[in-house]
């Protein structure tokens, strides 16, 4: 009995783990990631002119703190390094001057011996080559010329280095034993700070891989603002100009669905959308021979809302957690876009969330700037998100229906160490220490990173000012990143997980459309045509029209031919002999 409420319980905290794995492994990547890290605090966390995108299967929050802790990490490791360097060189600059030859001649080393493996090989083929009368190719050539060189250059810089420990003993006058002891002392305080920081920063990824909860106990002003947003039913979105709709005005387009021109920022890769959106008149059934004049009602037989509302509660026994055969992650919200021109300075709805009868206000009217749509969410391993919009509106006496598809891809593969094996664990830890001591030219060359420090801290400090409701001339508050949009696979990279999405997809979408049959027919309205659209739509296959399309050698029209002609190039040149 206690056996099964332990299997239990670890199948739980197992699915807790798996629903929030994408947040844990964009945390990973902070660490693992400088270029990642320096776009989280500068464009997310120090941006508060702009809202932060929707999140889409993941917490930004924890991201964001992690982060900060990666960057204290770094840049403690750097402090420490440069208070060894300058008290070097006041107590002893020859000590310091060789500490820095030493860690240029590591560096120098690891180039001599990466060109000598290049070299080697070219020698020995290029005497074979010599001796068979081979053709030699003028690449190889030019390749084996540079590494030589390079080979030459390095080596002499090693030499250098070598006897300028010596030389530098001579010309100040220091013993050498002396000059040696300091060196050696403060050589082992920069390994002690570089190996120390690769350390502590795999006890921080150990620590937030075991964590049951990733969301800090308590926010920060701006941690509690990103928060706000992140889920806020408000998104705003951003038109593209017209520059960027006409920058190639010569060539076809076939990318149907444009994912930088889509509103739905953060939910990554639009894959599918119903184009036209799809519309039905609304006639009764209680006189089906008379005309459509008499058939249709003066007044809507229902509200937008109404439908709207029929359709959460069907959606809903899709994620009941007493279902074992249920949709993982299912969520359902509501989203109204707004474009950004459209912002009137200091909008309200920013201070508080919308209530009920606001949504449904919006939702009723359909020639508003707000448009809503129901959002439904499904994610099977956590990182794979698939997410459904759907717009109901009632004008023209007749429905209409706008149904998008997004997905999210998986996180990059770097970001999944510790799903390793044995990556977790306290050789992981001694690992990582190693691992920045043979990285130790490049650990240190990182010092540069210091004269940003400043600028990111007055912008830590200015961002604890929510500058969203502050009045600007001509402000645009549309966000413009997405940080799992950034580290997501490319769609042409994930055809593995296709099924999956398109599979998810369907089902959600052949729920709502036998949902809205349903509720029409509880109104009395006729519903052939619908069941007609319906039955097209869920038999069609997914659009996609994501990549270019070349048209080499193609004949379009009757009669037409392609001649192809064998004497032209193919393109495909090799390189050209140079002996």
């Amino acid at each position: 009995m206690a056996r099964s409420e332990a299997t239990r319980g670890e199948g739980e905290h197992r699915e807790s783990l798996r629903q929030d794995m994408a947040t844990r492994h964009l945390c990973a990547g902070v660490y693992l990631d400088p270029a990642f890290r320096r776009i989280v605090l500068r464009q997310v966390h120090n941006d508060t002119k702009r809202m932060v995108a929707p999140s889409y299967g993941f917490d930004l929050v924890p991201v964001v703190r992690h982060a900060w802790k990666a960057w204290a990490l770094e840049t403690g490791q750097h402090v420490c390094v440069l208070a060894v360097f300058v008290t070097g060189f006041w107590v002893n600059p020859p000590a310091a001057l060789t500490v820095v030859s030493g860690i240029g001649l590591w560096c120098l080393s690891r180039l001599v011996i990466r060109s000598a493996r290049v070299v080697l090989p070219l020698r020995a083929k290029k005497v074979v080559d010599r001796w068979l009368w081979r053709t030699r190719w003028r690449s190889e050539v030019d390749k084996l010329r540079e590494q030589e060189r390079l080979l030459r250059l390095s080596g002499m810089g090693c030499g250098v280095l070598i006897v300028a420990p010596p030389l530098l003993a001579e010309i100040s006058r220091v013993p050498l034993g002396e000059m040696a002891a300091t060196a050696m002392l403060l050589a082992s305080l920069v390994v002690l700070a570089v190996a120390g920081r690769g350390a502590v920063h795999q006890l921080c990824l150990n620590r937030m891989y075991r964590a049951d909860s990733l969301s800090p106990s308590k926010l920060t002003r701006r941690e509690q603002a990103i928060n706000d947003q992140q889920f806020h039913p408000y998104v705003v979105y951003r038109r593209p100009s017209p520059r960027e709709t006409e920058e190639k005005p010569g060539e076809l387009d076939f990318d149907l669905l444009d994912s930088e021109t889509s509103p739905f920022i953060g939910s990554g890769k639009l894959v599918h959308r119903w184009q036209p959106p799809l519309t039905i008149q609304l006639l009764s059934t209680e006189r089906a021979d008379g005309s459509m004049e008499e058939r249709e009602r003066l007044a809507s037989p229902f509200r937008a809302c109404e439908l709207v509302a029929h359709l959460k509660k069907a959606m809903e026994p899709m994620g009941d957690v007493n279902d074992p055969t249920r949709l993982r992650g299912f969520e359902r919200n509501d989203r109204l876009y707004i474009a950004e021109t459209d912002v009137r300075p200091g909008p309200d709805w920013l201070r508080e969330r919308p209530g009920r009868y606001g949504i449904d206000e919006v939702i009723d009217d359909p020639h508003g700037i707000v448009h809503h749509f129901l959002e439904i969410r499904a994610s099977v391993t956590g990182e794979v998100v698939t997410t459904v919009f759907l717009r109901v509106s009632v004008k023209g006496r007749a429905l209409s229906l706008d149904f998008a598809a997004c997905a999210l891809t998986r996180t990059p593969v770097e970001y999944h160490l510790l799903d390793a094996f044995g990556e977790d664990g306290a050789g992981a830890v001694l690992r990582s220490a190693l691992r920045g001591l043979v990285n130790l030219p490049a650990e240190l060359a990182g010092v540069r990173c210091m004269a940003e420090a400043p600028v990111l801290l007055a912008g830590a400090v200015k961002a604890r000012k929510n500058r969203l409701l502050v009045r600007r001339r001509g402000a645009v508050i549309g966000a413009q990143l997405s940080v799992r949009e950034e580290k997501s696979t490319p769609w042409n990279q994930a055809q593995l997980d296709r099924t999956t999405i398109y599979d998810y997809m369907k089902l959600i979408e052949q729920r709502l459309l036998k949902a809205t049959e349903e509720f029409l027919n509880s109104k009395k309205i006729d519903v052939s045509a619908f069941n007609k659209k319906a039955t097209s739509i869920v038999n069609m296959g997914v659009l996609n029209m994501g990549g270019k399309i070349d048209m080499n050698q193609t004949a379009v029209g009757a009669k037409a031919h392609v001649r192809v002609d064998v004497r032209e190039p193919d393109g495909n040149h090799g390189d050209s002999p140079a002996e």
